[in-house]
């Protein structure tokens, strides 16, 4: 019981702060996510109650492959591919999926918000067509320019922390 405290405050308190960061710098920062790639790796190889190395490499490497396409295309950042991947290394591959599915759900519910309450920045709807984007030079001050993107890290914590409550809920964990 004890171990699955543990995991349950280890993955609960990561998601948390990444969601956090995400949504003050718009960025998930390697400080966040290397640490608890290799914690989550040591607490299922080292654990009476953890499920193995094998596991939670396998959860890692899924993590990274789910959005490593996305980042290559130019559809997210560096930083949720690092994310899914610590979280993955936490929760195994099974839960992982599972929660990155209906935190897909939550992201696309929380862009269709974001069109309606901003109908301005519609793109191509309001205007007729695809909308081009071209980025910004970086600000002489050493500040980079802020995304307009949403931050996934946000419904990535929410589709976790649904997925925690339904294993614990269901005596799963």
């Amino acid at each position: 019981m004890v171990g699955t405290q543990i995991l349950l405050v280890a993955v609960g308190v990561y998601v948390a702060l990444a969601a956090v960061t995400d949504l003050r710098m718009h960025r998930v920062p390697n400080y966040l996510t290397v640490p608890a790639a290799l914690l989550g790796l040591i607490y299922h190889t080292l654990a009476p109650t953890g499920w193995g190395p094998w596991v939670s490499l396998a959860g890692f490497g899924v993590g990274f492959a789910l959005l490593l396409l996305p980042w290559l295309s130019g559809g997210g950042g560096m930083g949720d591919v690092k994310l899914l991947a610590a979280l993955g290394a936490w929760s195994g591959a099974g839960c992982l999926v599972i929660a990155f599915g209906l935190s897909a759900v939550i992201a696309a519910a929380m862009a269709l918000v974001a069109l309606v309450c901003n109908p301005h920045e519609q793109g191509a709807a309001a205007h007729g067509g695809p909308r081009l984007r071209i980025p910004r030079p970086a600000r002489r001050s050493g500040r980079r320019h802020r995304p307009r993107g949403l931050p996934f890290a946000v419904p990535m914590a929410v589709g976790t922390y649904a997925v925690l409550t339904w294993l614990v809920a269901r005596g799963g964990m």
